[in-house]
């Protein structure tokens, strides 16, 4: 753990662009501090030292299988403690899989995700506060 930052960050994998700045608008308005990546290998890059609070992954990535990343951080005693919420458009049940990841807690399908419930969940799941706005320095 020396040397490694833990961050009350969210950390969103994502490749599509549309897509991402569309969460990250909507999360960054609700005060949920958030950072993004678009490929696998620069989010075990962010997962190894940085450790965020929260992972939002997307299941399809251009460089790595997000199951494998999921995968390959349970069995790391740091990453394998961040709690992750698979973000796909393949449904739950095309991946039951996931049930029997430790690290993985929620799976919710893409196309029916609303954001502003998704940013209430994000915020009660870090303990952040409703009614009021984190700082911008913390939420940009």
């Amino acid at each position: 753990m020396r040397g490694v930052a833990r961050e009350r960050r969210v950390l969103f994998i994502e490749d599509d662009a549309a897509l991402a700045n569309l969460y990250i608008l909507q999360l960054r308005r609700d005060g949920v501090p958030i950072e993004h990546v678009r490929t696998g290998g620069d989010a075990d890059n962010f997962v190894r030292g940085r450790i965020p609070a929260l992972i939002l992954i997307d299941l399809k990535l251009p460089d790595i299988d997000g199951r494998q990343l999921i995968e390959s951080w349970a069995g790391d005693p740091v990453s394998g403690a961040i709690p992750i919420w698979i973000v796909s458009n393949s449904g739950a049940e095309d991946n039951l899989w996931w049930h029997t990841a430790p690290n993985v807690q929620r799976y919710f399908l893409k196309s029916r995700v609303i954001l502003s419930r998704l940013s209430l969940e994000i915020r009660a799941t870090l303990g952040l506060p409703y009614g009021e706005r984190v700082s911008n320095r913390l939420a940009g």
